[in-house]
């Protein structure tokens, strides 16, 4: 498979990007372009550290985490022809003598923030072991501090975990020129992280008419067979600079650049003591694209008793399955006998998709927090996928 897919790469690469013939030498995606798009190679140390390892033979874990553009939305077929696939295949071909002991892992789900990379991150990206992260939120994420603050503590997070993965951010960007690489860059240049900007790369590009939307994207988002051949391209650009940069010790900050309070998130598990009772939301099977288990309200249960949980805290996130079914009904969060938000289960433009909703808990203190149906909504469905918290 995995020469397949080298195939693949070089034959895409050969006819849209930089391979010298006449024909690369006619597409709009430029040397200048790659070049441009490497907004920082960052400290290098880890990148090296996988690098050896791969080199030595050993297996290597990188996985990508983010929303549609790393799950590989419009790319066709998408699991090969995904950025995410046809980088890590030229991370193995440039650095592994056996491309087999590649582990490669596409965490991206369409439609999620960074918000929700953090609530996961234990679950789809940590329990990999990775040695080599990759972040995808930019065209997600919004701009204001509740997102700074989870985009952010997922990068403390994971530069803290166990196997101190090296972390590498993908800034994209949509057609009408919104991203969120602004704090990205900020919170990269902080860390000093490799950067890899799209937005730079293509943006510049689009202003001065050089290149169409079109030869990038066929949709407002999502890059096209050429348009993740070129992410990858940009992305081997980044490989090849920092192979080429020695290594420095690299250190954590330990202040935030903008806020850190989500850094040590933790996630709730069925049995977990946090859990007093889960009233009508018992613990059972789900089918939400990762998550395979979780709490559901079901017709079949009787009554409408609360889900509470006794934790400790400033802030909470509550992971459910949004549906395009009016069977799917919609739950009160109660904290500290107050309302605190509802997580509608339906919606006309869901997909079956996981939604996230953050909860500001008011202090770092101890809280009650109850979950139930809305009483309009006591015969319906609901899913609720994960719970966590953290405190400051």
């Amino acid at each position: 498979m995995f020469k397949s897919l080298l195939r693949i790469l070089s034959f895409i690469l050969s006819g849209t990007l930089l391979c010298g013939s006449a024909k690369a030498e006619e597409s709009v995606f430029t040397q200048a372009m790659v070049k441009r798009s490497l907004f920082s190679v960052g400290n290098t140390q880890r990148l090296h550290k996988a690098i050896e390892k791969a080199q030595a033979g050993e297996e290597i874990s990188m996985v990508y985490l983010g929303g549609s553009i790393t799950e590989g939305a419009l790319a066709k077929p998408q699991k090969t022809h995904c950025y995410a696939a046809l980088s890590a295949q030229l991370f193995a071909e440039k650095f592994m003598p056996d491309p087999a002991k590649l582990r490669y892992h596409n965490a991206g789900i369409s439609g999620t923030p960074s918000l929700l990379g953090i609530t996961r991150c234990e679950q789809d990206v940590l329990s990999r072991k990775p040695d080599i992260v990759f972040i995808e939120f930019a065209v997600n994420d919004a701009s204001d501090f509740n997102a700074q603050m989870a985009y952010e503590s997922l990068v403390r997070k994971l530069l803290q975990s166990e196997t101190q993965p090296a972390v590498v951010l993908v800034l994209t960007l949509l057609s009408g020129g919104y991203s969120a690489h602004v704090h990205m860059k900020q919170i990269g240049k902080h860390y000093d992280l490799g950067v890899v900007s799209v937005y730079d790369a293509i943006k510049p590009e689009l202003d001065m008419k050089r290149m169409e939307w079109s030869d990038y994207s066929s949709d407002y988002a999502h890059p096209n067979n050429e348009g993740h051949a070129f992410i990858a391209e940009l992305i081997g650009h980044y490989f090849d600079q920092a192979a080429a940069t020695p290594p420095a010790e690299f250190n954590i900050p330990q202040e935030a650049r903008y806020s850190k309070a989500m850094e040590n998130l933790r996630n709730v598990r069925q049995g977990d003591a946090e859990i007093v009772t889960e009233g009508s939301l018992p613990f059972a099977t789900q089918a939400c694209y990762s998550y395979t288990q979780g709490w559901w309200h079901r017709t079949s249960v009787p009554g409408n008793d609360p889900m509470e949980l006794h934790l400790t805290g400033r802030y909470m996130t509550l992971v459910f399955k949004q549906d395009n079914n009016e069977s799917c009904g919609t739950a009160e969060v109660w904290v500290d006998g107050q309302l605190a938000t509802t997580l509608p289960g339906h919606s006309p433009t869901a997909w079956g998709q996981p939604v996230v909703q953050l909860i500001d808990l008011g202090e770092n203190a101890p809280h009650t927090i109850k979950i139930l149906m809305a009483e309009p909504d006591a015969a319906k469905y609901f899913n609720l996928l994960d719970i966590a918290y953290a405190g400051e």
